[in-house]
């Protein structure tokens, strides 16, 4: 018998995109699925389309609730999934029709904890291909799924993912953070045993004008960087992977304090160079670390101490590290 899947689905004002989403999800190949749409108290027609969607299918869940954020409304669905497995899946995106049978497939055959399927990336409504998986998948132990993270072979993204449910189980997300998926993602990779990633694409993320996501550098976007440096402290038990998270989050500063720079202005632009500041005099690097750069890391690196503000000046003046 095939196990129970759960399916979060937070909802919040995308009435134009709902119904693909949901008919993406009813349509798997895999049928054991609980689906629970949490109306996270959206102002438009959101609510009405998930209701109707529950009275159609009888897999269908539908949490309505206050409006409190992304995270709050995963941890709704979370507080009332019954499923075997856990998948989160975001309102305004769609899967492949064989994704979750390709994932759970590739969990079972290699007694992994976490799969994660290619994802594209597009503003059309129109799905290419799936890719062959061949013989490209990628089988991680714990510590090896931590430095993919770290340096980004894994997304730290929730969405393309799908896990054991006594990974996630007691693992909320952070409320009130812009990059709440970035505070989640290496906690549940850490509590895996092993990691299997598939080369299907299985997710297709869309890319919308007027997302949050896309638009201009505000101070929330900070967030992403509260997250790394949460991160890094968090892996110091691993030597090898803090190293690397390091020397990633050196970086991470002065991006952010160049595109704070470039975008932000008065009390904002003031805020954000404290917070950077604060986040990188406490990164501890030492001889060990910076012997492992390269050329072009290590003078940046040194002129960054004398000076960050100048550093990032420098850096923008030459459009070094920011698009």
């Amino acid at each position: 018998m095939e196990e129970l899947i759960s399916v979060i689905v937070p909802i919040y004002k995308v009435q134009d995109y709902l119904d693909r989403c949901v008919q993406s999800i009813v349509n798997q190949t895999y049928k054991n699925l609980e689906i629970i749409l949490v109306d996270d108290g959206s102002p438009d027609d959101c609510p009405r389309i998930c209701d109707e969607w529950a009275k159609k299918d009888q897999r269908i869940k539908v949490i309505h609730k206050e409006n409190g954020g992304l995270s709050d409304a995963r941890n709704a669905g979370m507080k009332v999934m019954a499923g075997v497995y856990v998948s989160y899946i975001d309102s305004d995106d769609w899967i492949a029709q064989d994704m979750y049978q390709k994932m759970i497939n590739a969990i079972k055959k290699n007694n992994a904890d976490i799969c994660e399927c290619a994802f594209e990336r597009t503003s059309g409504i129109e799905k290419k291909e799936d890719k062959e998986c061949g013989n490209k998948k990628s089988i991680m132990d714990t510590q090896n799924a931590l430095m993919a993270v770290v340096e980004e072979k894994i997304q730290p993204v929730v969405w393309n993912k799908l896990y054991k449910r006594e990974v996630v189980e007691d693992l909320w997300f952070e409320v009130g953070k812009y990059n709440e998926d970035e505070f989640f993602t290496y906690k549940a990779i850490e509590r895996a045993d092993k990691i299997i990633q598939i080369s299907d694409i299985g997710y297709y993320y869309f890319f919308r004008e007027d997302s949050i996501i896309n638009e201009t550098y505000t101070i929330r976007r900070l967030d992403g960087l509260e997250a790394r440096y949460e991160r890094m402290k968090y892996l110091g038990k691993y030597p090898e992977i803090y190293r690397v998270a390091k020397r990633q989050l050196i970086f991470m500063c002065m991006y952010h304090y160049q595109k704070g720079m470039r975008y932000l202005s008065g009390k904002e632009l003031e805020d954000l160079k404290k917070r950077v500041k604060e986040i990188y005099r406490d990164i501890p690097i030492d001889k060990t670390d910076i012997r492992k750069y390269s050329s072009k890391e290590k003078i940046w690196y040194y002129i960054s101490k004398i000076s960050l503000e100048f550093t990032c000046k420098l850096r923008n003046r030459f459009g070094y590290g920011v698009e």
